[in-house]
C-alpha cells in the first residue's frame, strides 16, 4: 500500500479500510469481554484494555492508512457493547435450538448488524499519510 498510494486515496478503497479498521476492532471488543479470564488474570479492566489497544493500533494505523476511527465518540462504545449482548445472545440461542432458539438467534444477528451499521458510520478522524515507508513503534 505504501509502494502504490492510490490503493488508499480512492473512495471505495477508503470504505474498504474502514470496513477492515471496524471489523477488527468489533471483533476484538466481542471476543476479549466474552473472555474475562485472561484479563482477570493480568489484573487489568477488559474495557480499559480494549481502549488501550485502539489507541495504540489506531496510532499505528495512521502510518499505513490515511483515517481511523474515532474510538471517542459517544456512538463507539455503547455500540460495541450491543454486538457484545447480541454476539451472546446468539450463542445462548444457538445452545437452546429449536424454533425458539432460531428466532432469538435470527434476533440477535439483526441487533448485531445494526450495531455494526451504527459503528461502521460514525465518522473517521482522517489525516495524511506520512511519505516515509518506514514503519515505526508508537508505545
Amino acid at each position: 500500500m505504501k509502494s502504490d498510494p492510490k490503493l488508499t486515496e480512492s473512495f471505495g478503497n477508503k470504505l474498504w479500510i474502514k470496513f477492515f479498521l471496524t471489523a477488527v476492532y468489533s471483533t476484538m471488543w466481542v471476543r476479549d469481554h466474552q473472555r474475562p479470564l485472561f484479563h482477570e488474570a493480568l489484573g487489568v479492566d477488559v474495557t480499559w484494555y480494549g481502549q488501550e489497544v485502539f489507541r495504540k493500533t489506531s496510532e499505528i494505523s495512521k502510518q499505513m492508512f490515511p483515517m481511523t476511527l474515532d474510538i471517542d465518540h459517544p456512538r463507539w462504545r455503547k455500540n460495541l457493547d450491543r454486538m457484545e449482548a447480541a454476539s451472546r445472545q446468539i450463542a445462548a440461542a444457538k445452545a437452546r435450538g429449536g424454533l425458539g432458539g432460531m428466532m432469538s438467534r435470527l434476533g440477535g444477528m439483526a441487533k448485531a448488524a445494526t450495531a455494526l451499521v451504527l459503528v461502521f458510520t460514525i465518522p473517521a478522524k482522517t489525516h495524511s499519510v506520512p511519505t516515509s515507508t518506514r514503519m515505526e513503534p508508537t508505545y
